[in-house]
Parts: C-alpha cells; sequence; structure tokens
C-alpha cells in the first residue's frame, strides 16, 4: 500500500516532484559551449585585428626625430660612438660600417630625409628597410644612400650581409666637411629614388634605381663608413598607393 505525503502548499503528491538538479544538469554545459562557441572567433578576431594594427606598414608615421630634447632612447647603435650634440646625432668614430637603427620592421613603401654632415674621409648617409642588424661591415640587410668623399659622389647599395653598390653620381662640387648635405630616398616596391644637394644650393643629384630582388620592408637607421658624421631632421613619411597599382 502506498501512503501519500502532502507537501504543505504544494498541490501534487511529494513523490511527483523531480530531484533538485535533476533534468537541469545538462543546461550549464549546453551554456558554457555557446558561450565559447562565440568567445573562440571573437577572440580570434579581436587578436587578428590587435596583429594587423601591429604589422601595419604605417604605423608610427609619419615619424620625426631632430634631436632637439637630446633623447635617444628609441635608437638601437650597431658599432660606433653615437651621441646627441646641439640638436644633432653625431658617431665621433671612424668605424668602418657603423650603424643606429630605429623604427617598425613592417614599414614598407616610404621617404626618408635626413641632414648630413661629413668629416674628411670616407662616407656617411642613410639606410631603409633594415632588417638582421648586428655590429660589423655591412652586417644587416637594407638599402643604403650616401655622400662618399673619395670620388665626391652620391652613392647607392644594397647590403645583406655583403655589400652591392647599385649606382653612384658625382656632385657638381667636391664634398665640404662638416657642412650640411640633404638626402630623400623614396622606397617603393623595389623601385628606388635618391636624391641629395648641399645645404642653400640649388644643383640637385638624383639616381633612380630598380631592384630585383629587394628588401620589402624594415626599419631605418643611420650608418657611417670609415667615417665620423652628424645628422639632424630625419623624417620618415608613407608614401601613397600609386593610381592603378
Amino acid at each position: 500500500m502506498i501512503s501519500r505525503v502532502w507537501n504543505g502548499s504544494a498541490r501534487r503528491p511529494a513523490w511527483t516532484e523531480r530531484p533538485a538538479g535533476e533534468g537541469h544538469s545538462m543546461r550549464p554545459i549546453i551554456r558554457d559551449l555557446i558561450v565559447f562557441a562565440v568567445a573562440v572567433p571573437f577572440g580570434l578576431f579581436v587578436t587578428g585585428g590587435i596583429l594587423r594594427v601591429l604589422h601595419s606598414p604605417v604605423r608610427g608615421l609619419p615619424y620625426h626625430d631632430d634631436f632637439v630634447n637630446g633623447d635617444a632612447s628609441g635608437w638601437l647603435a650597431y658599432d660606433g660612438n653615437w651621441t646627441v650634440q646641439s640638436g644633432a646625432m653625431v658617431n665621433e668614430s671612424n668605424e668602418r660600417g657603423a650603424k643606429l637603427v630605429t623604427g617598425s620592421p613592417y614599414w614598407s613603401d616610404y621617404a626618408m630625409d635626413a641632414d648630413v654632415a661629413l668629416s674628411n674621409t670616407g662616407e656617411a648617409g642613410i639606410i631603409a628597410r633594415v632588417t638582421d642588424a648586428e655590429p660589423g661591415v655591412d652586417s644587416y640587410s637594407g638599402i643604403y644612400v650616401g655622400l662618399r668623399v673619395r670620388d665626391e659622389s652620391l652613392v647607392v647599395g644594397v647590403a645583406d650581409h655583403a655589400w652591392h653598390e647599385l649606382a653612384s653620381e658625382p656632385l657638381p662640387r667636391p664634398i665640404v666637411p662638416n657642412v650640411w648635405y640633404h638626402i630623400h630616398l623614396e622606397v617603393r616596391g623595389c623601385d628606388l629614388k635618391s636624391l641629395a644637394w648641399r645645404d642653400g644650393a640649388k644643383d640637385i643629384v638624383r639616381l633612380d634605381d630598380k631592384l630585383a630582388p629587394c628588401p620589402r620592408r624594415g626599419k631605418i637607421g643611420l650608418r657611417s663608413y670609415d667615417s665620423g658624421g652628424q645628422w639632424k631632421n630625419i623624417l620618415v613619411t608613407a608614401l601613397k598607393e600609386q593610381p592603378g597599382s
């Protein structure tokens, strides 16, 4: 014989009520699966967005350093004796192939400008799309544009832990030590445009080159070879995409 036990305000026999949690144990699991299914693609989307920003070829551009505040903490030296003096970065060493590097490894198509002054010998200039930099002569991958005292020329070359000169063009007048020259370099794909002129002069030397293959992206830097030098007014700007490219 079954005896019935009534539960006060309840309108049905107590034995018909389900034990606590019975029939509901699957609901938290389903909820967690739904949350996981939503969270994973959202997390991947956010992570991908962050990486796209960090790896952007224009992140941090335009970049300008006039060394007026004396802070060079964003630059990394590979050989040389680099100091900031009176609004200019100075390398007081005559080492072969001293480099000072900064910027983003993801910069791609950009223009770089700098004012450069040489000592009596050697050469000094700028480097672009720099990767794999380390101490030593030509110990980096990248593009170099600079002024060379030996033949009074603007010189363009590529380094890949070895030196490959592309072209040179004599300046209209001898290079004067400790006088400012302006160097302009544009790198777009594998096309290079290089210009140089003495401060205050109207004579401009230009070299146009095409590389095959070429370094595609990288940082910027200052470089001297068998000479000290001075650099100021460093400017890097992104190049606009050409129509039809």
